[in-house]
């Protein structure tokens, strides 16, 4: 019974300053409409064609980018417009089709398009889009000159006659097969995942702030003065701290499906995830605030150490894009397991059986780092 009084009593504390509520609450959900309003609804690059000849071939292939999926074409009529635009962000690639450039394909001369790109995330998706179109384009080119070559004739009717032809020749796509069907995450769903293990783990370990104060004060000491264990003072603590967490994580959950109709799977699943990452960050916190002893270096080393692991984690910039080696690296963090679950969850429709492993890990995780700030807190108890 003392034990929930003490938890009782710490999370009275945290929410006695108003700025906590703020934080732990409010600012996430800010994140999430921000992320999702910015980045949810999908990004397609802008690239900017300038087309100096007047031939067919320049026309064919500007008409092929400007249908090609992926891309936001537009153009552009001098090609320092087009250098200075792509310098300026305003624009991600910009192709420049030479003049005489339909004489050349058409008499067999190879010839070079120049495609300018910006340093920027983009410019590999642009670049992949360009080389597929303008090697599909290459190929009428050739059929072109085959027809020409077969018929006698002009290479620009043969070429007219091939894409005829082609249009009723069989095709071969390939289609992609997976286990499950994937699911989009929706315009808000990648941040609110994304906020959620983030604010959940960082509301967590600065709590070691609070503990540290309360040890300062002699709280802790004087509660074991009384008729009162050390168990009973650690596990309230622990239990403070953890229903703080588990709190706002449930309070992001709800708040990101009622306002932003996130779907977060399997509720079972996505429950339990937070009750286990939850017990991570809580051991976590637990053990800066038993480790030091100035609330002002936890309180800075709980953001730092809480912002590096997110970003390592795949909760500022999502795991797919990690190269191999780095996404094995990143889960050594609690938060490449917690996301991959929700992932499995979200994405695939999966149920609770199908992140057993995740569970295990984040569960395997929670009890270490409890295990280890328990015998931390009772040691500065009782020395």
């Amino acid at each position: 019974m003392k034990a929930f009084v003490i938890a009782a009593n710490s999370v009275r504390l945290l929410f006695r300053d108003r700025s906590n509520i703020f934080f732990v609450l409010i600012l996430p959900v800010i994140l999430i409409l921000v992320i999702g309003l910015v980045f949810g609804a999908g990004f397609t690059p802008r690239i900017g064609i300038v087309v100096l000849d007047d031939s067919a071939a320049a026309a064919d292939l500007n008409s092929r980018l400007e249908t090609a999926d992926g891309l936001d074409v537009i153009v552009i009529d001098d090609e320092e417009e087009a250098r200075l635009q792509v310098r300026r962000n305003q624009i991600d690639g910009a192709m420049i089709v030479p003049a005489g450039y339909g004489e050349l394909v058409t008499s067999g001369t190879s010839t070079t398009l120049s495609l300018i790109t910006a340093p920027s995330s983009s410019s590999f998706q642009v670049q992949t889009i360009v080389d597929a179109t303008v090697t599909e384009h290459a190929a009428a080119l050739r059929a072109g000159r085959f027809a020409a070559d077969v018929t006698g004739r002009p290479v620009p009717e043969a070429t007219e006659l091939a894409a005829a032809v082609a249009v009723d020749l069989p095709r071969v796509t390939v289609a992609t097969i997976g286990t499950n069907e994937e699911t989009d995450l929706g315009q808000f769903g990648l941040g609110a995942v994304s906020n959620l293990v983030m604010f959940v783990f960082l509301t967590a370990t600065t709590s070691s702030a609070a503990l540290i104060q309360a040890r300062q004060l002699g709280v802790s000491r004087r509660m074991f003065s009384t008729p009162t264990s050390a168990g009973t003072i650690i596990g309230g603590e622990t239990l403070g701290r953890y229903l703080v967490t588990l709190l706002q994580g449930l309070f992001i959950i709800g708040i990101a499906a009622l306002a932003f109709e996130v779907q977060w799977g399997n509720p079972l699943g996505a429950a339990l995830i937070m009750v286990t990452f939850s017990l991570v960050g809580t051991g976590a916190g637990m053990l800066i605030g038993t480790t030091f002893s100035n609330a002002e270096q936890a309180a800075g080393l709980s953001v730092f150490f809480s912002l590096l692991l997110a970003a390592l984690g795949g909760a500022m910039v999502p795991l797919e894009i990690f190269p191999d080696t780095m996404r094995q690296i990143a889960h050594v963090t609690p938060h490449a397991w917690a996301i991959d679950g929700y992932s499995e969850l979200i994405r695939l429709s999966g149920t609770a059986a199908d992140i057993v492993r995740e569970l295990g890990v984040l569960l395997a995780m929670g009890v270490a780092l409890l295990t280890l700030s328990t015998w931390q807190f009772r040691r500065v108890l009782t020395r």
